[in-house]
């Protein structure tokens, strides 16, 4: 029998990871951490005055993608509130050849031995999410 608390606690040790690691950040000099949460659809509940999600639309109303608008020196890494059962797709700016983690959207995770193909394009998935900004040079001149 599968032990479901084993089940649960496998999304959470992906958060936790992820936490862990942004803590290790914000305590470094310069890294200048800043955070937002925001609604699945990118509207900010709290959180820096300069984190902006930007919804990007398509020609379908369930299908719409997310990128943080940029400000100058940061990097930002988007976590959902529940990661349990969501996958992360990013999306391919048109004209370009290479996808855009920058550019994202998260969908339900497909049953195990379900085939999908063609031109089926899940909706999104409800997810609530937090935005995290950080200085990259300042991790640079932390480990130079």
């Amino acid at each position: 029998m599968t032990d479901p608390i084993s089940i649960i606690s496998g999304g959470i040790t992906i958060t936790e990871t992820i936490f862990d690691k942004l803590n290790y950040i914000k305590n470094i000099a310069e890294a200048n951490v800043i955070s937002a949460y925001c609604k699945f659809d990118g509207n900010k509940v709290e959180g820096h005055d300069n984190i902006n999600v930007e919804l990007i639309k398509t020609e379908t109303p369930e299908v719409f993608w997310l990128t943080v608008n940029n400000i100058k020196d940061y990097a930002f890494v988007h976590i959902p509130i529940n990661d349990s059962g969501v996958h992360e797709l990013i999306g391919t700016v048109q004209g370009e050849s290479y996808p855009d983690s920058n550019i994202w959207r998260w969908v339900a995770k497909p049953e195990p031995g379900v085939i999908v193909g063609g031109n089926y394009t899940p909706p999104n998935a409800k997810v609530d999410f937090i935005v995290v900004g950080y200085r990259p040079k300042a991790l640079i001149k932390h480990f130079s």
